[in-house]
């Protein structure tokens, strides 16, 4: 079964990838994903820094990350409706990037903006209820050093806030954050109704440096697509 998810997979991927067969570089694929994918938002900016703490205790920042695609996104365990559902659209992303060679150089990053109500035991259980791999896969909160707010004011920073109300919900947006190898910002994706492959897509561009000269002919975002297969 494996195996034929696998290449149900590569179908799909390959499929979409036709929309990019002439693209060289980030910009090209970004047009090319501006005109098919409609809750795409390219960015060009260095990424705010981070400084928190995961679900072992352990102090973790952004740029300690540099060398790998980093998809960043803010929920909080206690969210009964969307939250969860953007969870497990990230586990799709994930799951789909986890089948190729990309798995080792991604970074899936769940910030909770509720560091008072989310444990370590209820982010670790938070993750395996929706489907999140922890091998490539964290959810950081706040450092005992910091205000209860920092994360959500972190949220801010990028872009979208998380206001609590009386009743200790948040009203919030949904926007899913992609950060390059050099730490800079380069897209959100907005919502739950994008395509999970069009992520995909953009993370394989980033991951591949399609920007970069690589000493040789110029080889299209095709040609590095079907190395994933």
């Amino acid at each position: 079964m494996r195996v034929v998810a696998s290449w149900v997979l590569g179908l799909a991927v390959m499929a979409s990838t036709a929309i990019a067969a002439s693209a060289h570089s980030i910009k090209e694929l970004e047009t090319q994903l501006g005109d098919r994918e409609q809750y795409f938002q390219p960015v060009d900016k260095p990424a705010p820094e981070i400084t928190l703490r995961d679900a072992d205790g352990k102090v973790a920042r952004l740029s300690d990350l540099r060398g790998k695609v980093v998809v960043l996104h803010f929920i909080y365990a206690g969210c009964p409706d969307i939250c969860p559902l953007h969870a497990e659209r990230i586990a799709d992303v994930q799951a789909k990037i986890n089948h190729t060679p990309m798995k080792k150089l991604v970074q899936f990053i769940s910030v909770t903006t509720d560091p008072s109500r989310d444990t370590p035991a209820v982010l670790r259980d938070y993750g395996q209820a929706h489907g999140l791999d922890p091998v490539n896969w964290t959810f950081l909160t706040t450092t005992p050093d910091q205000p209860e707010d920092a994360t959500r004011r972190l949220a801010e920073v990028f872009g979208h806030s998380f206001v609590k109300t009386s009743d200790e919900y948040q009203i919030h947006g949904i926007i899913t954050h992609v950060i390059d190898k050099e730490g800079r910002w380069r897209a959100n994706f907005h919502g739950l109704k994008f395509d999970p492959v069009n992520l995909v897509l953009f993370v394989n561009a980033l991951v591949n440096d399609v920007n970069k000269p690589h000493g040789h002919r110029e080889r299209g975002f095709w040609d590095k697509a079907k190395e994933l297969f």
